[in-house]
């Protein structure tokens, strides 16, 4: 009777032991017929940020771009992992790419993109930058702001300072002449009190290097003063999310080749 029980025993356990088998290889072969596209490496980032591995999930994302560059999604979440990792050339590559991309643009992430060239030491480019910009949002006093602490840091840099010395950028944004010079004017507008000479004198020196001939239009006082003084991006990319970075975990799951 022991023999017998102990045969049966036997019996079940390889039984299980067999399905046990079974339903690895089995899932294994899903694995392995899962297509390992643009979209499977997306996820698989998202995977591995979900695991407390973020600065490991922008090689994951890179996966991606490489099979589709045309992926935004996978290719912003590849560049703001980088900057804020402080791999700042992957990170600049990616935020150039959307810059030239339609739909984006000089508002595309343009204060990380900015830092990333100052961080590579790249001031006069960074200066250039900040003033296309400007010309894009027509008015950005903040930007402005950045642009004096910049050459004050590099003063060889100061004649960046000088609308004329971006003739290519007056060129591109020559249809803004009139929007800047009526935001030039807000900033000397004695209907609400507001004298800001050297604002004014700079927006306006902008106006008159996109087009002199904006300066023979009236003013229609469309341009409100107060919230303007701080534009937002024309295509709504200006602002950058902030993204909260941990430590990487050891128990990351990895990537499947």
């Amino acid at each position: 009777m022991k023999k017998l029980l102990s045969l049966v025993f036997c019996l079940s356990v390889l039984c299980v032991t067999g399905l046990s088998a079974d339903a690895k290889k089995s899932k294994e072969a899903d694995q392995q017929s899962q297509v390992k596209d643009a979209q499977f490496y997306y996820n698989e980032g998202i995977r591995y940020e979900t695991h407390n591995n973020k600065e490991g999930a922008i090689d994951v994302y890179a996966k991606a771009v490489a099979l589709d560059p045309e992926f935004d999604a996978a290719r912003i979440a590849k560049a703001q992992l980088a900057y804020f990792y402080g791999r700042y050339e992957e990170a600049l590559a990616d935020y150039e790419y959307l810059y030239n991309k339609p739909g984006y643009g000089a508002g595309a992430f343009y204060d990380n993109r900015i830092n990333c060239r100052i961080k590579l030491g790249q001031y006069a480019e960074a200066l250039d930058d900040m003033y296309e910009v400007i010309l894009a949002f027509c008015g950005q006093v903040k930007v402005y702001d950045q642009m004096k602490q910049l050459v004050s840091e590099h003063p060889e840099l100061a004649y960046k300072l000088k609308p004329e010395s971006h003739p290519e950028l007056n060129a591109k944004y020559k249809e803004n002449a009139k929007i800047m010079r009526d935001y030039a004017r807000t900033f000397k507008d004695a209907r609400n009190n507001i004298n800001e000479p050297e604002l004014y004198d700079f927006f306006m020196d902008v106006a008159i290097a996109l087009n002199p001939e904006s300066l023979n239009t009236e003013w229609d006082g469309t341009v409100e003063v107060g919230s303007t003084v701080y534009r937002k991006g024309p295509s709504g990319h200006d602002e950058v999310t902030e993204v909260e970075i941990n430590q990487k975990s050891e128990t990351t799951p990895p990537v499947e080749e």
